[in-house]
């Protein structure tokens, strides 16, 4: 009986260190910054979820995406009215943007000190974190991603029969201008021999 006694005192001994490991763990994980700081107010922790852009430059895919500009506005300017075997040549700043979700974390620690002559000092330290938030897809870790935008164009170049005439060349810059949001200035049209 005297063995069950010396086992259960020391497991006792052993649960209380861990609940006061525990009380410690809480204590630190609540007030972080409340070991070492004198006279300073409480911190201000904000957690809020933004975004995190990853820009794809990889010249492949790139060129698949200016392909398919080309084509699809090839076919469109075709079937304008005076306009005919039009060329385009679209080139684009990277491939599609994807836009993750972040997890961002903000801490703000304000210390006020006094000096021995009366002075007041406050220092306020600000750190910011993010980390990207992650969701479990078949067994695996993945990004949330919130939205992707497609490619930037830099410039176009249409080469088309009829396009000598300013009223076909208005229109062929609408044309562009609607279909892939680029301003008049990154247009150039240009009659074909």
């Amino acid at each position: 009986m005297s063995n069950w006694n010396h086992k259960l005192q020391e497991l006792m001994k052993n649960k209380a260190t861990l609940i006061a490991m525990g009380a410690i763990g809480v204590v630190l994980l609540f007030n972080p910054f409340s070991w070492g700081a004198q006279g300073s107010e409480q911190p201000a922790a904000a957690q809020k979820a933004t975004e995190s852009v990853v820009v794809n430059t990889e010249q492949h895919e790139m060129a698949t995406y200016e392909k398919m500009y080309e084509d699809r506005l090839t076919e469109i300017l075709d079937t304008i009215r005076g306009v005919s075997d039009a060329k385009v040549m679209v080139t684009i700043d990277s491939s599609e943007e994807m836009v993750y979700a972040q997890n961002d974390q903000e801490n703000r620690q304000t210390t006020n000190e006094v000096d021995k002559s009366g002075g007041n000092r406050s220092v306020t330290t600000f750190d910011k974190n993010g980390q990207i938030v992650m969701t479990k897809k078949n067994g695996t870790d993945q990004p949330v991603l919130v939205k992707t935008i497609k490619p930037r164009v830099r410039g176009v170049v249409v080469v088309a029969k009829g396009a000598e005439e300013v009223k076909i060349q208005a229109l062929i810059t609408e044309a562009v201008q609607r279909s892939l949001d680029v301003p008049p200035h990154k247009i150039s049209i240009m009659p074909k021999k």
